[in-house]
Formats: structure tokens, sequence, C-alpha cells
């Protein structure tokens, strides 16, 4: 555990610097970032599907996840509406001539859920960091923002695991996640609104601490709930992690199952409520 711990410790203090570098610099490398988490979390979730023995086009996944990320880079939200409706006929049009009609309607439900859930959730990154060119802001102010977003989910983790570990009582959800309890959620809470106090007086002082507080709240909360969802298909897949390309961390959906989540909630608060 502890030899795990140490991994873990050591894989972020170097990919975590990354990360923030890479999104505070915005424009293509960050859209490279974002399109290879995509590719990377669609080519996992496929991992599972199959050991569930569905049949989703691989391939086709791949592609339409890149394209969504360059389609939202380039025109923003609306290029959802045009992606949802090609998705659906480029999949149908792709079950008709594979011609299985065994579990057809789970092949295609699972493909288009597969989009949604990770190139869809990971593009509202694309769309926080180009977002002040669209409201008229100085540019870095979208990269400030998701660095926030990183803090606080990093922190609530952090919380959670050493409020939870020594002090966990009371079991979450222990049919989904075992070792996840009632305290080490608060714990996780406790650990955003540090991450909220730590950000305004470092590096967001331009924004107001209430703000930053509603946030974190949003983040600690609907994050760890994105974190149990994960879990529950691992659980449905009866494996551990989805994979092992982040070691100590598990994979790309293992890692970033939070971010997954809390990235639209705080896109759009920000579109209407701070800059509304």
């Amino acid at each position: 555990m502890k030899s795990n711990l140490f991994t873990r410790v050591v894989i972020a203090s170097i990919f975590g610097p990354l990360i923030i570098y890479v999104t505070l610099l915005g424009k293509l490398p960050f859209l490279i970032l974002v399109e290879i988490l995509i590719i990377l979390g669609l080519w996992e979730f496929s991992y599972l599907a199959q050991l569930k023995n569905f049949q989703i086009p691989k391939w086709i996944l791949l592609f339409m996840g890149v394209f969504l990320g360059i389609s939202v880079y380039l025109w923003g939200e609306r290029a959802f509406i045009f992606f949802l409706l090609g998705l659906l006929y480029l999949t149908a049009f792709v079950s008709v001539i594979k011609g299985r009609t065994q579990g057809a309607t789970a092949d295609l439900s699972l493909t288009v859920f597969a989009l949604f859930y990770v190139a869809g959730l990971f593009s509202f990154l694309i769309l926080l960091r180009e977002m002040p060119q669209k409201l008229g802001l100085d540019y870095k102010t979208g990269g400030l923002w998701i660095v926030y977003l990183l803090i606080c989910i990093w922190s609530c983790d952090t919380f959670a695991y050493f409020i939870g570990d020594p002090l966990g009582k009371h079991k979450l959800s222990p049919s989904v996640s075992p070792k996840k309890t009632v305290e080490g959620f608060g714990g996780g809470i406790l650990g955003a609104v540090a991450a909220a106090f730590f950000s305004y007086y470092v590096f967001l002082k331009s924004a107001q601490l209430q703000h930053l507080l509603i946030i974190a709240f949003f983040v600690s909360l609907i994050g760890q709930i994105g974190d149990l969802t994960e879990s529950l298909f691992k659980r449905d897949a009866e494996i551990k992690d989805i994979s092992h390309i982040i070691p100590g961390h598990g994979g790309i959906l293992d890692r970033f199952d939070s971010l997954l989540f809390v990235s639209p909630i705080v896109y759009y608060y920000l579109k209407f409520v701070v800059y509304g």
C-alpha cells in the first residue's frame, strides 16, 4: 500500500505540473492534450464494453471522438448538435451493415453513451479553455479556471483519502466502492473548500470568493459521484482498474472520472452566473 502511494505521489508530481503548464498555454497544445485523453478514454471504454460482450465500433468511436474535440475547438457548443446527429446516423448505418441483430439495441445505445460520456464531457474542457474568447475576457482566464478545477479535484481526493482512511466508519456505498466512507466524502468537501481559499489568495483574486466556494462545493459533491459512477462500471465488469496506463493511478477514466462529471457544471456556472 505504501509503495503504491509513493508511486501515485511521484507520478502526480511529474504529470500534475505538466498538465497545468499545457492548460495555461491553451490553444493547440491544450487541444492535443484533451484529444489524447479522449482517445485513451474511449479505448478504455471499448475494453469495458468488450468485457461485457458488447460489440461497439472502436475505430468509429475514436474517429468521432477526435472529430468532436476539433469541432468544439473551432465552433464551440454548436458542434454538439451536429455531432450527435452524425453519430446517430453513422453508428446506425454501421450496425445495419454488420447485420448483427442479437444485442443490436444495446450495442447502439452503448456506442452513443460512450461518445457522450468520454468525448462529450472531455470536450467541455475545451469550451472552458476557449470561453474567454467568446466572452471578450483575457485569454489566460480560461486556463486559470481549469487549474482551479484541477486543484479542487486533487485536494478533494487527497482529503477524502487521508480523512476517510483512518477515520472512516460508515460505508458510503459498499456494493459499489467498499473503501469509500461518509467521513471520507465529508473530507473531500473540506478539501475542495480549502482549495477555494488557497486559489483565491494565490492566483484567483480577480474572482469572487463566494463563486469559488460554490464551485468547490459542486466539484466535491458531483466529482465524488462521478468517481462512484466509474466504480460502478468497473464493478459491473469485475475489474479493479480499467487500465494501467498511469502507474499507481490506473487508467485515464480512473484518474479523470471526477473531472468528466464536473467540467460541464463549472462551464455553465461560469457562463451563466459568473459572466452572465
